[in-house]
C-alpha cells in the first residue's frame, strides 16, 4: 500500500512497527500521535496540519517540505530532525528539542518556541516568532481566481491540482455563450481561452502552463515525480494526452453533444487511434498505482480527467485493465468528485451549444 493512502495514526503505528520508515506525502491532519515513538522515520511533505506530535521521538525524522503548520509539538523530542521547508507556522513547539535540527527555510510564522532547545542547544526564551510588526494583523495571502466552465477538461485538470495541492481559490465559471469576449476576461486571456489563472494580478493562460506555474509557486504538497524516469514518464504523458488522446476524442465528444453525426468510417477511425494511445498509457502505468509511481502525479491529473469520458464515447477500457482500474481509483478521490459535472450541467450545456449554432446558421 502507498504511503500516502494510509488512513490513520494507528495504521503508521502499527506499519512503523514492523519496520517501515518511509512513509512519504502520508495525509494525517489533526491525527493524535501524542507520545508516539517514530525516530528516524521520514515524514517529508506530509500532511500533519494540526496534528498532536506532543512529546513524540522525532530524533531524526525526515519532515522536509512537511505541513505541521497548527501542530501541537509541544515537549517533542526534534533532536537532528530535518526540517527544511517545513510549514510550521502557529505549531506549538513550546519546551520542544530542536538541537542540531536543520530548521533551514522552515516557515516559523506565529509558532510558539517558549523554553524550546534551539538547534544551537541555546534556550530560546520568546514565546513566538513573528514576521510583521506585533501591532498589525498578519497579511491575507492573495486568493487565486480561475476561469473555468465545468465540462471543459482543460479546466477541470487544472481545478483538481488546486484541490489537491489544497491552494485557496476562487472559481469563475463562464458559460461561454459570448461572455469569453468580454473585455474583462479578454484582460486576462486574450485568446478568449479557458482556463485562466489569476494569482495577485499575475495572468496565466493554457493548462499546461498553469499546472507548472503552481507546482513552481506553491510546491507542497508536491504532485511532480522526484526520479528523472517518472519525471519524463509524467511529461510524456501529460503530452500524449494533450497532443494525441484529446483530438481523437473530439470527434466522439462532438457526436455525444449532439453537434455532428458521425460517419462509421470517421468513428472507427478515431476509435482506433484512441486505442493506441490506450495501450501507450496501459504499459507506462504498468503495475504502479500511479504514472509517477507511489503517489498521484500531474500526469494522473492531466490523463485522468480524459480517459474517464471515454466510456461514455461508447470505447471500453475492458481490454486495458491497469487503467481501468487506475481510472476507477481516481474517481474515487474527493476532488474528482467535487469536479465530476453533473447530468444536469451537461444536457443544459447541450442545449446551449445547439442554440447558439442554430442562432449561428440563421445569421
Amino acid at each position: 500500500m502507498p504511503s500516502g493512502n494510509i488512513a490513520s495514526a494507528s495504521e503508521l503505528l502499527q506499519r512503523y512497527a514492523a519496520g517501515e520508515r518511509e512513509f512519504e506525502e502520508v495525509r494525517l491532519s489533526s491525527a493524535n500521535l501524542q507520545g508516539a515513538i517514530l525516530h528516524g522515520i521520514d515524514l517529508s511533505e506530509a500532511m500533519l496540519g494540526n496534528a498532536d506530535l506532543s512529546r513524540a521521538d522525532l530524533r531524526g525524522a525526515d519532515l522536509s517540505w512537511a505541513d505541521l503548520s497548527g501542530a501541537n509539538l509541544q515537549g517533542a523530542d526534534l533532536r537532528g530532525a530535518i526540517l527544511t521547508r517545513a510549514d510550521l507556522s502557529r505549531a506549538n513547539l513550546t519546551r520542544a528539542n530542536l538541537r542540531k535540527a536543520d530548521l533551514s527555510l522552515a516557515n516559523l510564522t506565529g509558532s510558539q518556541l517558549s523554553e524550546a532547545i534551539m538547534p544551537d542547544g541555546q534556550l530560546h526564551d520568546a514565546t513566538e516568532v513573528e514576521e510583521h510588526p506585533p501591532d498589525e494583523p498578519a497579511p491575507e495571502l492573495p486568493k487565486l481566481k480561475l476561469y473555468h466552465q465545468p465540462l471543459s477538461v482543460n479546466s477541470r485538470r487544472v481545478w483538481i491540482a488546486l484541490l489537491e495541492k489544497q491552494i485557496p481559490f476562487e472559481l469563475v465559471a463562464l458559460n461561454l455563450d459570448g461572455d469569453q469576449f468580454a473585455e474583462d476576461f479578454l484582460a486576462v486571456s486574450p485568446f478568449h481561452h479557458i482556463p485562466a489563472l489569476v494569482d495577485d494580478g499575475f495572468s496565466v493562460i493554457e493548462s499546461l502552463a498553469i499546472l507548472d506555474y503552481l507546482e513552481a509557486k506553491y510546491p507542497m504538497p508536491s504532485l511532480l515525480p522526484k526520479d528523472a524516469k517518472a519525471l519524463a514518464t509524467m511529461r510524456m504523458v501529460e503530452l500524449v494526452t494533450a497532443n494525441e488522446l484529446l483530438p481523437a476524442m473530439t470527434p466522439l465528444i462532438r457526436q455525444m453533444m449532439g453537434f455532428i453525426e458521425l460517419e462509421a468510417q470517421t468513428r472507427d477511425r478515431s476509435v482506433g487511434q484512441i486505442g493506441k494511445i490506450l495501450s501507450f498509457l496501459e504499459e507506462k502505468l504498468g503495475k504502479s498505482p500511479y504514472f509517477g509511481g507511489e503517489r498521484l502525479t500531474l500526469a494522473d491529473i492531466v490523463a485522468g480527467t480524459a480517459v474517464i469520458w471515454l466510456p461514455g464515447l461508447g470505447v471500453s477500457l475492458d481490454e486495458y485493465p491497469a487503467l481501468k482500474h487506475w481510472s476507477e481509483a481516481l474517481m474515487q478521490r474527493q476532488s474528482w468528485q467535487q469536479t465530476q459535472p453533473t447530468p444536469e450541467q451537461i444536457e443544459g450545456f447541450k442545449t446551449q451549444m445547439r442554440d447558439l449554432m442554430a442562432k449561428a446558421d440563421h445569421s
